[in-house]
Protein backbone atom coordinates (compact mmCIF):
# COMPACT_ATOMS: atom_id res chain seq x y z
CA UNK A 1 0.00 0.00 0.00
CA UNK A 2 2.86 2.36 0.87
CA UNK A 3 4.53 1.86 -2.54
CA UNK A 4 1.25 2.46 -4.33
CA UNK A 5 0.71 5.79 -2.61
CA UNK A 6 4.20 6.95 -3.47
CA UNK A 7 3.50 6.00 -7.08
CA UNK A 8 0.26 8.00 -6.97
CA UNK A 9 1.98 11.16 -5.76
CA UNK A 10 4.70 10.85 -8.40
CA UNK A 11 2.35 10.14 -11.33
CA UNK A 12 -0.60 12.33 -10.36
CA UNK A 13 1.68 15.18 -9.29
CA UNK A 14 3.51 15.30 -12.64
CA UNK A 15 0.21 14.96 -14.49
CA UNK A 16 -1.29 17.91 -12.64
CA UNK A 17 1.91 19.96 -13.01
CA UNK A 18 1.88 19.30 -16.74
CA UNK A 19 -1.73 20.46 -16.92
CA UNK A 20 -0.98 23.63 -14.96
CA UNK A 21 1.97 24.50 -17.21
CA UNK A 22 0.16 23.80 -20.46
CA UNK A 23 1.68 20.36 -21.08
CA UNK A 24 0.05 17.02 -21.77
CA UNK A 25 -1.18 15.15 -18.70
CA UNK A 26 -0.29 11.51 -18.15
CA UNK A 27 -3.31 9.52 -19.28
CA UNK A 28 -4.62 6.19 -18.04
CA UNK A 29 -4.03 3.30 -20.43
CA UNK A 30 -0.94 4.78 -22.08
CA UNK A 31 1.22 2.28 -23.99
CA UNK A 32 4.90 2.09 -24.86
CA UNK A 33 6.43 1.93 -28.33
CA UNK A 34 5.64 -1.81 -28.59
CA UNK A 35 1.99 -1.26 -27.75
CA UNK A 36 2.33 -2.70 -24.25
CA UNK A 37 1.15 -1.05 -21.07
CA UNK A 38 4.19 0.35 -19.21
CA UNK A 39 5.08 -0.92 -15.76
CA UNK A 40 3.54 1.45 -13.19
CA UNK A 41 6.39 1.20 -10.71
CA UNK A 42 9.10 1.91 -13.29
CA UNK A 43 7.02 4.82 -14.63
CA UNK A 44 6.95 6.28 -11.15
CA UNK A 45 10.76 6.19 -10.94
CA UNK A 46 10.93 7.86 -14.35
CA UNK A 47 8.80 10.80 -13.28
CA UNK A 48 10.26 11.21 -9.81
CA UNK A 49 13.05 13.41 -11.16
CA UNK A 50 10.44 15.68 -12.73
CA UNK A 51 8.71 16.07 -9.40
CA UNK A 52 12.03 16.84 -7.71
CA UNK A 53 12.83 19.43 -10.37
CA UNK A 54 9.47 21.10 -9.84
CA UNK A 55 10.07 21.12 -6.09
CA UNK A 56 13.27 23.14 -6.47
CA UNK A 57 11.68 26.03 -8.39
CA UNK A 58 12.11 29.29 -6.49
CA UNK A 59 8.54 30.49 -5.95
CA UNK A 60 7.13 27.08 -5.16
CA UNK A 61 9.85 25.71 -2.86
CA UNK A 62 8.61 27.49 0.25
CA UNK A 63 5.05 26.29 -0.37
CA UNK A 64 6.03 22.64 -0.71
CA UNK A 65 5.64 22.20 3.04
CA UNK A 66 3.17 19.65 4.31
CA UNK A 67 0.02 21.68 4.92
CA UNK A 68 -1.39 18.81 6.97
CA UNK A 69 1.40 18.83 9.56
CA UNK A 70 2.81 22.35 9.29
CA UNK A 71 6.40 21.17 8.63
CA UNK A 72 8.58 20.29 5.66
CA UNK A 73 8.68 16.53 6.25
CA UNK A 74 7.67 14.45 3.24
CA UNK A 75 4.16 13.00 3.26
CA UNK A 76 5.35 9.71 1.80
CA UNK A 77 4.70 8.12 5.20
CA UNK A 78 6.66 5.90 7.54
CA UNK A 79 8.36 2.63 6.61
CA UNK A 80 5.28 0.63 7.46
CA UNK A 81 3.03 2.85 5.36
CA UNK A 82 1.35 4.58 8.30
CA UNK A 83 0.84 8.33 8.13
CA UNK A 84 2.19 10.38 11.06
CA UNK A 85 -0.41 12.09 13.21
CA UNK A 86 -0.92 15.82 12.62
CA UNK A 87 -2.93 18.81 13.89
CA UNK A 88 -6.50 19.44 12.86
CA UNK A 89 -5.80 22.38 10.58
CA UNK A 90 -3.62 22.90 7.55
CA UNK A 91 -0.77 25.37 7.90
CA UNK A 92 -0.29 27.33 4.66
CA UNK A 93 3.35 28.33 4.24
CA UNK A 94 4.13 31.97 3.64
CA UNK A 95 5.79 33.38 0.51
CA UNK A 96 9.58 33.60 0.29
CA UNK A 97 11.41 35.46 3.08
CA UNK A 98 11.62 39.22 2.57
CA UNK A 99 15.00 40.60 1.50
CA UNK A 100 16.47 44.00 2.30
CA UNK A 101 16.60 45.02 -1.37
CA UNK A 102 12.83 44.73 -1.85
CA UNK A 103 11.89 46.89 1.14
CA UNK A 104 12.01 50.52 2.19
CA UNK A 105 11.89 51.75 5.80
CA UNK A 106 10.28 54.86 7.28
CA UNK A 107 11.05 56.09 10.83
CA UNK A 108 7.97 57.69 12.41
CA UNK A 109 7.89 59.23 15.87
CA UNK A 110 4.84 58.34 18.00
CA UNK A 111 4.20 61.18 20.48
CA UNK A 112 1.33 59.30 22.12
CA UNK A 113 3.81 56.63 23.25
CA UNK A 114 6.49 59.13 24.33
CA UNK A 115 7.26 60.42 27.83
CA UNK A 116 9.86 62.89 29.21
CA UNK A 117 12.26 59.92 29.48
CA UNK A 118 11.33 57.82 26.41
CA UNK A 119 10.68 58.50 22.72
CA UNK A 120 8.21 56.17 21.04
CA UNK A 121 8.57 55.40 17.34
CA UNK A 122 7.50 53.04 14.56
CA UNK A 123 9.59 51.54 11.78
CA UNK A 124 7.30 51.01 8.79
CA UNK A 125 8.59 48.56 6.16
CA UNK A 126 7.11 48.70 2.64
CA UNK A 127 7.41 45.98 0.00
CA UNK A 128 8.27 47.79 -3.24
CA UNK A 129 8.70 44.50 -5.15
CA UNK A 130 6.23 42.82 -7.49
CA UNK A 131 5.90 39.62 -5.41
CA UNK A 132 4.72 39.05 -1.83
CA UNK A 133 7.24 38.18 0.87
CA UNK A 134 7.08 37.09 4.50
CA UNK A 135 8.93 37.72 7.75
CA UNK A 136 8.70 36.19 11.21
CA UNK A 137 10.49 37.84 14.13
CA UNK A 138 12.48 40.97 14.92
CA UNK A 139 14.44 43.12 12.46
CA UNK A 140 18.06 43.70 13.34
CA UNK A 141 18.55 47.41 14.05
CA UNK A 142 21.60 49.64 14.58
CA UNK A 143 21.98 53.41 14.99
CA UNK A 144 24.83 54.86 12.90
CA UNK A 145 26.61 58.18 12.55
CA UNK A 146 27.07 60.09 9.28
CA UNK A 147 30.13 57.99 8.42
CA UNK A 148 28.28 54.71 8.89
CA UNK A 149 29.93 53.85 12.21
CA UNK A 150 27.74 51.96 14.69
CA UNK A 151 26.69 53.95 17.73
CA UNK A 152 24.49 51.30 19.36
CA UNK A 153 22.22 48.33 18.73
CA UNK A 154 18.56 47.71 19.57
CA UNK A 155 17.36 45.04 21.96
CA UNK A 156 14.42 42.81 20.98
CA UNK A 157 11.27 43.71 22.88
CA UNK A 158 8.52 41.16 23.58
CA UNK A 159 8.61 37.39 23.58
CA UNK A 160 6.43 36.23 20.68
CA UNK A 161 6.03 36.89 16.97
CA UNK A 162 3.83 35.70 14.13
CA UNK A 163 4.35 35.25 10.40
CA UNK A 164 3.76 38.54 8.58
CA UNK A 165 3.01 38.60 4.85
CA UNK A 166 3.74 41.83 2.96
CA UNK A 167 1.62 42.08 -0.21
CA UNK A 168 3.49 43.17 -3.36
CA UNK A 169 3.65 46.71 -4.72
CA UNK A 170 3.27 48.55 -1.43
CA UNK A 171 2.29 46.08 1.30
CA UNK A 172 3.38 47.26 4.75
CA UNK A 173 4.43 45.90 8.15
CA UNK A 174 5.46 47.78 11.29
CA UNK A 175 7.80 47.27 14.25
CA UNK A 176 7.13 49.39 17.34
CA UNK A 177 10.15 50.80 19.16
CA UNK A 178 11.27 53.02 22.04
CA UNK A 179 14.41 55.04 22.66
CA UNK A 180 15.35 55.91 26.27
CA UNK A 181 16.69 59.45 26.39
CA UNK A 182 20.38 59.57 27.41
CA UNK A 183 19.57 62.51 29.70
CA UNK A 184 17.38 60.19 31.76
CA UNK A 185 19.98 57.41 31.76
CA UNK A 186 22.97 59.59 32.59
CA UNK A 187 25.12 57.96 29.88
CA UNK A 188 27.60 59.21 27.27
CA UNK A 189 25.38 60.29 24.38
CA UNK A 190 25.35 60.96 20.65
CA UNK A 191 22.71 61.59 18.02
CA UNK A 192 22.32 59.16 15.14
CA UNK A 193 22.43 60.24 11.52
CA UNK A 194 20.33 57.26 10.41
CA UNK A 195 19.00 53.84 11.41
CA UNK A 196 19.86 50.65 9.54
CA UNK A 197 17.52 47.62 9.78
CA UNK A 198 18.37 44.09 8.64
CA UNK A 199 15.58 41.85 7.28
CA UNK A 200 17.43 39.38 5.01
CA UNK A 201 17.58 36.05 6.82
CA UNK A 202 21.38 35.77 6.78
CA UNK A 203 22.00 39.43 7.66
CA UNK A 204 24.04 39.86 4.46
CA UNK A 205 21.56 42.05 2.61
CA UNK A 206 23.24 45.32 3.50
CA UNK A 207 20.31 46.60 5.55
CA UNK A 208 17.57 49.16 4.93
CA UNK A 209 18.48 52.75 5.79
CA UNK A 210 16.33 55.71 6.80
CA UNK A 211 17.41 59.12 8.09
CA UNK A 212 16.53 59.32 11.76
CA UNK A 213 18.11 61.62 14.32
CA UNK A 214 17.73 59.64 17.52
CA UNK A 215 19.59 60.41 20.77
CA UNK A 216 21.30 57.22 21.99
CA UNK A 217 23.84 56.09 24.57
CA UNK A 218 27.27 55.16 23.21
CA UNK A 219 28.87 53.70 26.33
CA UNK A 220 27.19 50.30 26.10
CA UNK A 221 23.99 51.29 27.89
CA UNK A 222 21.04 49.75 26.02
CA UNK A 223 18.53 52.48 25.19
CA UNK A 224 16.86 51.22 21.96
CA UNK A 225 14.17 48.53 22.08
CA UNK A 226 12.35 47.14 19.04
CA UNK A 227 9.31 44.87 18.86
CA UNK A 228 8.56 42.10 16.38
CA UNK A 229 7.21 42.92 12.94
CA UNK A 230 3.39 42.95 12.69
CA UNK A 231 0.95 43.34 9.80
CA UNK A 232 0.04 46.93 8.95
CA UNK A 233 -3.51 46.81 7.62
CA UNK A 234 -7.08 47.02 8.81
CA UNK A 235 -10.26 45.35 7.61
CA UNK A 236 -10.22 42.90 4.65
CA UNK A 237 -9.89 44.82 1.42
CA UNK A 238 -8.19 47.86 2.96
CA UNK A 239 -5.29 49.08 0.83
CA UNK A 240 -1.99 48.83 2.71
CA UNK A 241 -0.13 51.56 0.82
CA UNK A 242 -0.24 55.37 0.62
CA UNK A 243 -3.56 56.54 -0.79
CA UNK A 244 -2.05 58.60 -3.63
CA UNK A 245 0.86 56.76 -5.28
CA UNK A 246 2.87 58.84 -7.73
CA UNK A 247 2.60 58.00 -11.46
CA UNK A 248 5.99 56.24 -11.26
CA UNK A 249 4.76 53.87 -8.55
CA UNK A 250 2.76 50.72 -9.40
CA UNK A 251 -0.91 50.60 -8.47
CA UNK A 252 -1.09 49.01 -5.02
CA UNK A 253 -2.87 45.71 -4.50
CA UNK A 254 -5.55 45.40 -1.81
CA UNK A 255 -4.90 43.23 1.24
CA UNK A 256 -4.85 39.46 0.82
CA UNK A 257 -8.25 37.75 0.81
CA UNK A 258 -9.49 36.47 4.17
CA UNK A 259 -11.37 33.22 4.74
CA UNK A 260 -14.51 35.14 5.74
CA UNK A 261 -14.67 36.88 2.36
CA UNK A 262 -14.88 33.71 0.30
CA UNK A 263 -17.21 30.90 -0.71
CA UNK A 264 -15.87 27.53 -1.91
CA UNK A 265 -17.31 25.17 -4.53
CA UNK A 266 -15.95 21.71 -5.38
CA UNK A 267 -16.30 20.84 -9.10
CA UNK A 268 -15.51 17.43 -10.62
CA UNK A 269 -13.01 17.60 -13.52
CA UNK A 270 -12.81 14.22 -15.33
CA UNK A 271 -10.40 15.77 -17.85
CA UNK A 272 -7.79 16.05 -15.07
CA UNK A 273 -8.17 12.40 -14.00
CA UNK A 274 -5.33 9.88 -14.26
CA UNK A 275 -5.12 6.16 -13.52
CA UNK A 276 -6.24 5.69 -9.93
CA UNK A 277 -7.00 9.38 -9.28
CA UNK A 278 -9.90 11.68 -10.13
CA UNK A 279 -9.51 15.33 -11.10
CA UNK A 280 -11.32 18.25 -9.50
CA UNK A 281 -11.44 22.03 -9.36
CA UNK A 282 -11.87 24.29 -6.32
CA UNK A 283 -13.60 27.60 -7.05
CA UNK A 284 -13.13 30.42 -4.51
CA UNK A 285 -15.53 33.36 -4.98
CA UNK A 286 -15.32 36.78 -3.32
CA UNK A 287 -18.75 37.30 -1.73
CA UNK A 288 -18.01 40.75 -0.27
CA UNK A 289 -17.97 44.26 -1.72
CA UNK A 290 -14.27 44.72 -0.85
CA UNK A 291 -11.60 43.77 -3.37
CA UNK A 292 -8.85 41.46 -2.14
CA UNK A 293 -5.68 39.84 -3.49
CA UNK A 294 -4.88 36.16 -4.03
CA UNK A 295 -1.63 34.22 -4.52
CA UNK A 296 0.06 30.99 -3.52
CA UNK A 297 -1.55 27.74 -2.38
CA UNK A 298 -4.44 27.25 0.04
CA UNK A 299 -4.03 25.06 3.08
CA UNK A 300 -6.47 22.20 2.48
CA UNK A 301 -7.83 19.35 4.60
CA UNK A 302 -10.58 16.77 4.06
CA UNK A 303 -13.14 16.48 6.86
CA UNK A 304 -16.08 14.30 7.88
CA UNK A 305 -19.50 15.71 8.76
CA UNK A 306 -18.46 16.23 12.41
CA UNK A 307 -15.28 18.13 11.43
CA UNK A 308 -12.84 15.25 11.98
CA UNK A 309 -9.83 15.49 9.68
CA UNK A 310 -9.68 12.46 7.36
CA UNK A 311 -7.29 13.64 4.65
CA UNK A 312 -4.69 16.28 3.77
CA UNK A 313 -3.08 17.86 0.70
CA UNK A 314 0.23 18.19 -1.17
CA UNK A 315 1.17 21.10 -3.45
CA UNK A 316 2.44 20.96 -7.02
CA UNK A 317 3.21 23.48 -9.76
CA UNK A 318 4.39 27.08 -9.44
CA UNK A 319 2.79 30.20 -8.02
CA UNK A 320 1.27 32.65 -10.52
CA UNK A 321 1.53 36.43 -10.17
CA UNK A 322 -0.74 37.93 -7.48
CA UNK A 323 -4.18 38.91 -8.78
CA UNK A 324 -7.25 40.78 -7.51
CA UNK A 325 -10.77 39.46 -6.88
CA UNK A 326 -13.63 41.95 -7.01
CA UNK A 327 -17.12 41.12 -5.77
CA UNK A 328 -18.38 37.97 -7.51
CA UNK A 329 -15.05 37.16 -9.15
CA UNK A 330 -13.39 33.78 -8.62
CA UNK A 331 -10.03 32.04 -8.27
CA UNK A 332 -9.52 28.35 -9.03
CA UNK A 333 -7.28 25.54 -7.83
CA UNK A 334 -6.85 22.35 -9.89
CA UNK A 335 -6.31 19.06 -8.13
CA UNK A 336 -6.49 15.26 -8.12
CA UNK A 337 -7.74 12.84 -5.45
CA UNK A 338 -6.59 9.18 -5.18
CA UNK A 339 -9.20 6.43 -5.49
CA UNK A 340 -9.11 4.27 -2.32
CA UNK A 341 -10.03 1.17 -4.36
CA UNK A 342 -6.99 1.65 -6.58
CA UNK A 343 -4.63 1.91 -3.64
CA UNK A 344 -5.92 -0.91 -1.49
CA UNK A 345 -7.33 0.96 1.53
CA UNK A 346 -10.76 0.84 3.14
CA UNK A 347 -12.87 3.73 1.77
CA UNK A 348 -15.21 6.19 3.45
CA UNK A 349 -17.13 9.20 2.17
CA UNK A 350 -15.90 12.70 3.01
CA UNK A 351 -18.42 15.42 3.80
CA UNK A 352 -16.49 18.58 2.90
CA UNK A 353 -13.15 20.26 2.30
CA UNK A 354 -11.82 23.08 4.47
CA UNK A 355 -9.40 25.51 2.81
CA UNK A 356 -7.30 28.13 4.64
CA UNK A 357 -6.61 31.34 2.70
CA UNK A 358 -5.90 33.90 5.45
CA UNK A 359 -2.13 34.52 5.43
CA UNK A 360 -1.30 33.27 8.91
CA UNK A 361 -3.69 30.29 8.77
CA UNK A 362 -5.57 31.69 11.77
CA UNK A 363 -8.89 32.09 9.96
CA UNK A 364 -11.79 29.64 10.29
CA UNK A 365 -11.21 28.24 6.81
CA UNK A 366 -13.57 28.16 3.84
CA UNK A 367 -15.85 25.10 3.66
CA UNK A 368 -17.10 23.50 0.47
CA UNK A 369 -19.22 20.33 0.21
CA UNK A 370 -17.23 17.52 -1.43
CA UNK A 371 -18.57 13.95 -1.32
CA UNK A 372 -15.32 12.32 -2.36
CA UNK A 373 -14.13 8.87 -1.32
CA UNK A 374 -11.08 8.77 0.97
CA UNK A 375 -9.17 6.18 3.02
CA UNK A 376 -10.51 5.51 6.52
CA UNK A 377 -6.97 5.52 7.94
CA UNK A 378 -6.56 9.23 7.13
CA UNK A 379 -3.78 8.62 4.60
CA UNK A 380 -5.49 10.22 1.60
CA UNK A 381 -3.38 13.04 0.16
CA UNK A 382 -4.90 15.37 -2.45
CA UNK A 383 -2.64 16.98 -5.06
CA UNK A 384 -3.41 20.70 -5.51
CA UNK A 385 -1.99 23.43 -7.72
CA UNK A 386 -1.61 27.13 -6.93
CA UNK A 387 -4.44 29.65 -6.90
CA UNK A 388 -5.04 31.31 -10.27
CA UNK A 389 -7.71 33.59 -11.80
CA UNK A 390 -10.83 31.81 -13.05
Amino acid sequence: MYTKRVVFRAVAGVALTATLTGGTALMAGATDADGREPDVASSAFAVTSEVAAADTSGASTVAKMDRGRGDSTSQAGTDDGAQPAGPDRAQPAGPAHCEDAQLTMDYRERPERSTPEVVGFDLVFTNIGSRPCSFDGWPGLVAEDADGRTLTWALASGSTSTLVVLPPNGGMAVAEGTADLPSASGCAAATSDHLRAYISSDGAGGGIVDDARVAVCIDGTWTLQLGALTAFHGAPGEVTTPETPTPEEPTPLPAKCQDEQLALEFVSRPDLSVAGASGFELVFTNTTDAQCSMWGWPGLVVESADGTRIGSSWTVGEMVEPFVLANGESAVVLGTAPDPAAWGCEPMAADHLRAYITSDGAGPGVIGTASISVCTDGSTVLEIGALMPA
